[in-house]
């Protein structure tokens, strides 16, 4: 099946102390029943467990498929992301992080076959089921229904990401543009750019679980801290995509910096509240944005304490 030839598929593969998990997360992909080449391009960051011990087995087991990326220092998550996205060879590319799985052995399969005959796609979803560190279902799908569609850049940038690993997109994104480097949403960044080249398309099923667990990154953030990385990931893409998509993406930009405003003065950090004050009314004069204004009038009226 495999060859020294360009693979079809490339899966793009993060991992950081997954030893507990990462087994039957390289063992769903090679469970794809598939008529393509596939490799499995795998990110090992240094993980104080025995993670890299288990990607050098598979490298063993399986030398003409899993193509492993060892940096010698961690690297952190999306210099890690970035450095194996530049690496996958493939045509199209698949994500899966080392702590997920798959759980249709049709998955890639299936979304080849979509791809290849739809050429206005750039990007294809499906759904998934959301489980617990053992496995056991907490949602069958976390993918809300007003979502299951077919997406635009435009539709996407105000409203959802799909679920990356449940994702096969056209390799037509060489690298990060350096605006979206420091953010913590690279997914987003990078399905936002793949929908500069076509539309973002969902097929209906399960093909993959979620794992829910304490070591997750994005699990671990608090209310606060996920305000702020995505704002910051909002702001990112206002920056880069310019001001034809303002419209879609200021509102999400506007209600998080009024969601971390109220925590910030419902919590009576004066400083900080100034400061992010300061930051909206830049952003609103150069972008001609009218909701600082509502903002500003429910603070003065004493609203903004009670929201």
């Amino acid at each position: 099946m495999e060859s020294s030839t360009t693979p079809l598929v490339s899966v793009l593969m993060i991992t950081y102390n997954h030893g507990p998990y990462l087994a039957q997360a390289l063992d769903s992909i090679l469970a794809q029943e598939r008529n393509f080449s596939l490799e499995i391009v795998v990110g090992e960051d240094c993980s104080p467990d025995n993670t890299r011990a288990i990607v050098l087995d598979y490298q063993r087991r399986y030398p003409a498929t899993i193509r492993p990326l060892l940096p010698e220092h961690n690297i952190g998550a999306m210099n890690n992301q970035i450095q194996v996205m530049e690496a996958c060879r493939g045509r199209y590319v698949a994500i899966l992080e080392g702590d997920d799985y798959w759980v249709d052995p049709h998955k890639l399969q299936r979304q080849v076959d979509y791809l290849e005959s739809h050429p206005a796609a750039a990007l294809v979803f499906t759904d998934a089921a959301l489980v617990d560190e053992q496995g056991q279902m907490l949602e069958e799908n976390f993918v809300p229904a007003q979502y299951r569609h077919h997406f635009t850049l435009s539709e996407l940038l105000q409203e959802y990401c799909p679920p990356a690993l449940t994702v096969l997109y056209r390799n037509v994104v060489p690298t990060m543009p350096p605006v979206f480097r420091q953010i913590a949403n690279g997914d987003y960044a990078l399905f936002a750019l793949i929908g500069q080249h076509g539309t973002l398309d969902y097929l209906p099923g399960v093909t993959a679980h979620y794992r829910k667990h304490g070591g997750g990154v994005w699990s671990a953030q608090n209310e606060e801290k996920r305000f702020r990385m995505n704002l910051a990931t909002k702001l990112a893409m206002l920056h880069y995509f310019g001001p034809q998509y303002r419209p879609d993406i200021l509102p999400a930009v506007n209600w998080y910096y009024t969601q971390i405003g109220q925590l910030l003065w419902q919590q009576k950090r004066w400083k900080e509240f100034l400061l992010l004050y300061a930051q909206f009314a830049s952003l609103s004069v150069s972008t001609t944005n009218r909701e600082l204004s509502a903002f500003t009038w429910k603070l003065l009226t004493g609203r903004l304490s009670k929201a």
